[in-house]
């Protein structure tokens, strides 16, 4: 069994139907398209699992 991925829902946002998140080095983000699962309360946070899109370790930006 895989680790999960998750990122808190901040971080994802759809765009004509399609969620993505902003990811990457500081400076070089991209939008990367992904696929969700299940959002989940961590320690009073939201956190979203992602199936697909990104991989372990990958940075995202979360929006403040």
């Amino acid at each position: 069994e895989r680790e999960a991925i998750l990122v808190p829902l901040a971080a994802v946002f759809t765009r004509s139907g399609i969620d993505f998140v902003k990811a990457g080095e500081a400076g070089k983000e991209a939008d990367r398209a992904v696929v969700t699962g299940e959002t989940t309360n961590v320690d009073g946070k939201a956190m979203t699992e992602i199936l697909t899109g990104l991989d372990a370790g990958d940075s995202v930006v979360v929006p403040q």
